[in-house]
């Protein structure tokens, strides 16, 4: 995680994406798994997700979780087409 909390530039960004990744990473990982059925592509796709949530993390309302899990599915599918 520290890769992810590096990149990010106040300390109420990186308490955000700790509580995103702390909701998310267990069915974002299930999910790149159904997707791509490969569990190395499916860690693959999640970290690059991640790493895409980090530059727009702005967009992410906390208070909105279907939202928020929408907004995530989304970049995990667009990361899917490039793997």
């Amino acid at each position: 995680m520290l890769i992810y909390l590096m990149s990010l530039d106040t300390e109420k960004e990186r308490i955000k994406f700790v509580k995103i990744y702390d909701t998310y990473r267990n069915r974002m990982h299930y999910t790149a798994n159904m997707i791509l059925k490969d569990e190395l592509n499916a860690e693959d796709m999640v970290h690059d997700t991640f790493l895409t949530l980090t530059d727009y993390l702005d967009r992410i309302n906390e208070e909105d979780p279907v939202g928020t899990w929408n907004y995530i599915v989304t970049i995990l599918k667009i990361n899917a087409t490039i793997l």
